[in-house]
């Protein structure tokens, strides 16, 4: 996992990084120890200011590492300082992050913005000394960067903002909402930083273990199953187990989508209860008529009922009309049953649930009509 610290170093955020440089080898212990094998490499990109709000530096780049002690360096020598107008070179990080780190092709990747100051421009804040309104000076705009990342990366790229100060709400959120997944964190306190990192790493290291269970599962059938019956059987639902065959395939650990194969009722777990049918029935005058069906599978089933009448001038269609069941849904389907015919005397009403092509239930009631 290559995580990305994209980070204010402008004078207010001293606190908040010393709090990170105390707890990152506690938070790499956890999460290595919580995730079997799993190898983690951070990189750092700081950023203040464009002169001459800052004449310091703009963004500075320190390359991924699994050197733990030459992170905790790193951090450490972050020096706080400077920083001119409120706003900072928010969008020029994000570039950098993306541009100039290393990432791996087969790595989850993490980038986390941190920072307690909006972008410059009009777009992300209505602060009256910002020296850039029109936005960064070299064009880099925040949220068309980590959309860029996306596009880049695909779904093993994690989108991650912490906010600071209430003066990002808005800002950092705009940027965190403007990806499919991003997630923004609203931290007051500078000792709120190292937990919330731990909990977004922690996030991550659950997708990786549900990437490994799909994975062996995908291992062990060839690639050749049902998606629906293979969701119930790793208790996923069925987009999550779409979202992890997607981050396997980005990561180059399958080499196609799985191929299906044909679903049946018993492995898809279909239960069906048949009804009752009144003894008597009147030509041309419905009766409610109730079927129960459980469906434990992940994904949507589609069942058709006929009914059909028999009486000694022949059979009659009474229904024949299909149903969704929801996903682990246990629905009792009410019909309105119309036998119509003009025989009075004795009648057979067959009923049949069929699943594709396959009848599940069939039951014969016996009957009258008047």
């Amino acid at each position: 996992m290559d995580v990305a610290f994209v980070v204010d170093t402008t004078g207010s955020m001293k606190d908040d990084i010393r709090a990170v440089k105390d707890s990152l080898s506690e938070i790499v212990n956890h999460i290595t120890t919580r995730t079997e094998d799993l190898e983690i490499r951070f990189g750092v990109v700081s950023y203040r200011d464009h002169p001459p709000q800052d004449r310091s530096y703009v963004t500075k780049v320190f390359d991924f590492t699994d050197r733990i002690k030459r992170v905790k360096k790193l951090i450490s020598e972050l020096r706080p300082s400077e920083g001119g107008d409120t706003p900072e070179a928010v969008a020029d990080g994000l570039f950098d992050a993306r541009t100039k780190l290393s990432w791996a092709k087969d790595a989850y990747k993490v980038m986390l913005l941190v920072g307690d100051a909006p972008p410059h421009g009009k777009k992300y804040n209505s602060i009256g000394d910002d020296y850039f309104p029109d936005g960064c000076p070299q064009g880099h705009d925040p949220i068309e960067q980590v959309q860029q990342f996306r596009k880049d990366f695909g779904s093993t790229m994690f989108i991650f903002v912490c906010g600071c100060n209430p003066l990002v709400e808005v800002s950092f959120r705009m940027i965190a909402d403007s990806v499919d997944g991003g997630k923004y964190y609203s931290l007051l306190e500078a000792h709120e930083l190292p937990q919330a990192i731990l909990q977004i790493l922690e996030g991550v290291s659950d997708l990786i273990e549900a990437d490994r269970k799909v994975l062996a599962y995908y291992e062990n059938h060839d690639g050749i199953f049902d998606m629906g019956e293979a969701a119930s059987n790793l208790s996923l639902e069925l987009r999550e187990l779409k979202t992890c065959l997607s981050r396997l395939l980005e990561l180059g650990r399958i080499i196609r989508w799985p191929k299906g194969r044909p679903l049946t009722s018993e492995n898809m777990g279909l239960n069906v209860e048949l009804g009752e049918v009144p003894n008597n029935i009147v030509a041309g005058k419905a009766f409610n008529y109730s079927i129960r069906v459980k469906n434990p599978s992940a994904t949507i089933v589609s069942v058709r009922i006929i009914a059909s009448l028999v009486t000694s001038e022949g059979v009659s269609e009474v229904t024949n009309e299909r149903h969704d069941l929801s996903p682990k849904s246990d629905k009792m389907l009410e019909l309105k049953l119309v036998p119509m015919t003009d025989v009075k005397g004795k009648a057979t009403l067959r009923v049949e649930v069929f699943y594709g092509s396959k009848s599940v239930a069939t039951e014969l009631y016996n009957t009258r009509v008047y």
